[in-house]
């Protein structure tokens, strides 16, 4: 049987779910599926067609709470929570997927994901991992490395623990700083397909040594469509870029811009400093009849801010959330 995987924050996410399935599922035997799913969630492993329909259920079961659906909760899995007049079970649920992935249709995307047979290529994304750039760890960014010896070859374990070979991954600009053969030598050992948006240190392109069939493509700029949602690619931060405005019938906005460049330096507090203005600025819209908040779904994938692993797109956007969360405070 064809095995379905899923990346860290869907197996993080699937665990909770099975959790509070697990609170107030009634039957034993859906119990003893749930808490086997559990365990091989735990470990990471691959999961069963099988395995996919146990997961389900606790999604349906998390919609219905979340939603509110008591009857339909207690109708079709003997779930019953008519008398949670203070709505706790929603609070719960609530906790569980934040709202930035849920608005964003992250469940519908979760259940798709676990229909599949077989194990799906996924688009990552990160910037500036500066394979080679020994002042980093020194100044600017203060690596924990010691030198881009050490630096070199960590980043390739994470990317090789984190990648499959069948993983898009889209590199936002300053992949090496070093000449061509040197440069060869790192990409081949990197797992998964690597494309390339143009930043201002990759001068290894010039180098007649270096072997340019080691990227899919190389472009200064693109624009990718990702599980229904426009990205649009840049190693440089586009403050008004193709599709802002852009949303689906239910209201919510199918457009990010994904950067680099600025690391984590006074430059990104500017660019974050406009997001929050921009956000907070409400204009009427063609065919709007009251003004409305612009949408500024501007993500910067700097290597550090995940810990130097390629991310998907929902994953981004979780740590974006929560870095903006701690910016407040």
């Amino acid at each position: 049987m064809d095995n379905i995987y899923l990346d860290r924050q869907e197996l993080n996410i699937v665990r909770s779910l099975i959790d509070l399935s697990l609170e107030l599922t009634p039957g034993d035997d859906i119990r003893a599926s749930l808490t086997r799913v559990s365990k091989i969630v735990d470990e990471m492993g691959p999961l069963t067609k099988n395995d996919a329909t146990i997961i389900r259920y606790a999604i349906n079961v998390f919609e219905m709470i979340r939603r509110g659906r008591y009857e339909n909760l207690k109708e079709k899995y003997g779930i019953d929570l008519m008398d949670d007049f203070d709505k706790q079970w929603i609070k719960t649920a609530e906790t569980l997927v934040p709202d930035e992935l849920y608005e964003e249709g992250y469940m519908k995307r979760l259940s798709k994901s676990l229909k599949g047979s077989k194990v799906a290529a996924r688009k990552l994304y990160i910037a500036d991992l500066h394979f080679f750039h020994d002042g980093l760890c020194r100044r600017m960014d203060n690596r924990q490395f010691k030198d881009h010896y050490e630096m070199n070859e960590e980043l390739v374990r994470i990317w090789n623990e984190n990648v499959n070979e069948k993983d898009e991954i889209y590199i936002l600009g300053d992949f090496s700083i070093a000449k061509g053969s040197s440069t060869n030598d790192i990409l081949k050992r990197l797992a998964g397909k690597k494309y390339l948006i143009i930043g201002n240190h990759d001068r290894y392109l010039d180098d007649k040594d270096f072997d340019p069939s080691l990227f899919e493509w190389i472009k200064p700029y693109a624009e990718i469509g990702d599980n229904g949602r426009k990205v649009v690619l840049s190693h440089y931060p586009v403050f008004c870029y193709n599709g802002q405005y852009r949303k689906k019938p239910d209201g919510t906005t199918i457009t990010y811009m994904l950067y680099g460049h600025v690391h984590d330096t006074h430059d990104e507090v500017l660019v974050n400093q406009f997001i929050e203005i921009t956000k907070n600025t409400s204009v009427r819209s063609k065919g709007l009849d009251e003004p409305e908040p612009i949408p500024c779904n501007m993500i910067n994938c700097f290597c550090m801010f995940s810990d130097y692993i390629p991310l998907t797109l929902d994953e981004w956007i979780l740590v974006d959330a929560e870095r903006r969360a701690k910016m407040q405070k």
